[in-house]
């Protein structure tokens, strides 16, 4: 709970020329996109020969390749798929991100030197003394689902908050940032809407995926971090490593391998269909299915917001969901400096390990820390505390907390 103090960097807003700081995707280098797009033109013009040639060929030279066993056919229409996937890949990386199509009730920021876009969204109270309350959503989101059914202009009014939730990179109106790292967002994207915003210090709530950028978010800027709230939370990498337990990191890809023409560019090509997925992707969690008959007005939301996230198209969100480095790197927790901390996990949960939860309830008590810990079992998981009920709940508990100190 001492750890070395970290040193608060700010970057460049929009009218403001301060030099950016030193980021740890700068220290890692990467294939240069015309070094990719000759790898991915010469990988094309030696897959397609070889998987048009059968088509083509007489029944002499074409048995030669191919085996008219069972096998031979899979395998024959298995490499024909995997050569259109990789066409169809290789044009979505080419097309790039799709043009931004802004939202009226949201805010946009252009961030310097790079240009990029980021999408935010104010709500809540507006009068002068609302406390600020950073809100930030989780994968495969945007920072317009929490107040759509969480967080409401109703319940943050009448406890006198207002909320900025910004969407990541590739989710939502953002613009990409390919090889990203959490440990950097509070400095690249959350400090230039603060400062437009004119906000000092704030509270954090983060949810799922939003919660690593929560920590990172506190461990960044500890003297402006009034409290913390870590709702069903994840755990970095390193950490479960460290207490074996499971991590998305084994299911994704590292980032050396996303710098593969034959590994990205058909991913690039098969994410097209998962926006069209994402309600049976949900509902094969129990909860989900849960949330279904008990909250459809949320289920609803959810699926819309999911949706959404792929505003701009696969390209950000096969960079954000992908990548290892990206997704699951971030500060320790047990270096975190913020006094006032608040927990909500779900012993149910299918989707983070409770594991997760239980290993920061563990972790984070310290002396002259105020630690509240939440833990529920009813049935909706890793949806829990994702209701308009909960979301007053949690803002309430951190105002306390900090009305306390």
């Amino acid at each position: 709970c001492n750890p070395t103090p970290i040193q608060e960097t700010r970057i460049t807003a929009p009218i403001m020329k301060v030099v950016p700081p030193t980021l740890l995707a700068d220290a890692t280098s990467h294939v240069s996109e015309d070094a990719f797009r000759r790898q991915a033109l010469l990988f094309i013009m030696a897959l397609v020969p070889v998987s048009v040639l059968p088509l083509v060929s007489g029944p002499a030279l074409s048995s030669v390749h191919w085996s008219l066993s069972f096998l031979g056919l899979v395998l024959k229409i298995g490499l024909e798929c995997y050569t259109l996937l990789v066409l169809r890949g290789f044009y979505v990386w080419w097309r790039g991100q799709l043009p931004l199509k802004k939202d009226d009730t949201a805010k946009y920021i252009e961030v310097m030197p790079s240009g990029r876009i980021i999408e935010y969204y104010v709500y809540g109270s507006e009068n002068d003394d609302a406390i600020p309350l950073v809100v930030l959503h989780g994968s495969g989101s945007t920072g317009k689902y929490f107040n759509q059914c969480v967080f409401t202009d109703d319940t943050l009014e009448k406890l006198n908050v207002r909320a900025i939730s910004p969407s990541y990179p590739g989710h939502g109106g953002s613009d990409i940032h390919k090889y990203r790292r959490i440990t950097d967002w509070p400095l690249t994207d959350l400090v230039p809407i603060l400062e437009k915003e004119k906000i000092d210090k704030f509270l954090v709530i983060g949810s799922s995926y939003g919660t690593a950028h929560a920590m990172a978010t506190a461990s960044a800027l500890p003297n402006r971090c009034l409290g913390l709230g870590l709702n069903v939370p994840y755990l970095p990498e390193r950490i479960c490593r460290e207490g074996n337990f499971w991590t998305d990191a084994d299911m994704i890809l590292r980032e050396n391998q996303l710098e593969r023409p034959w590994i990205l560019l058909p991913l690039l090509a098969a994410f097209g269909f998962v926006q069209w997925l994402i309600p049976t992707g949900v509902c094969s969690y129990p909860e989900g299915k849960m949330i279904v008959n008990e909250y459809p007005e949320l289920f609803d939301v959810l699926i819309n917001d999911a949706t959404r996230s792929f505003l701009r198209g696969v390209n950000g969100q096969v960079y954000e969901m992908l990548n290892a480095e990206t997704t699951q790197t971030w500060p320790d927790p047990r270096h975190i400096k913020v006094e006032n901390i608040a927990l909500w996990y779900a012993q149910d949960d299918s989707i983070v390990p409770p594991d997760h939860g239980r290993w920061l309830e563990e972790s984070l008590p310290c002396d002259g820390r105020n630690l509240r810990v939440k833990s529920e079992k009813k049935g909706l998981g890793h949806f829990t505390f994702l209701t308009p009920k909960y979301g007053h709940v949690m803002v309430k508990t951190l105002l306390d907390m900090i009305e306390e100190k």
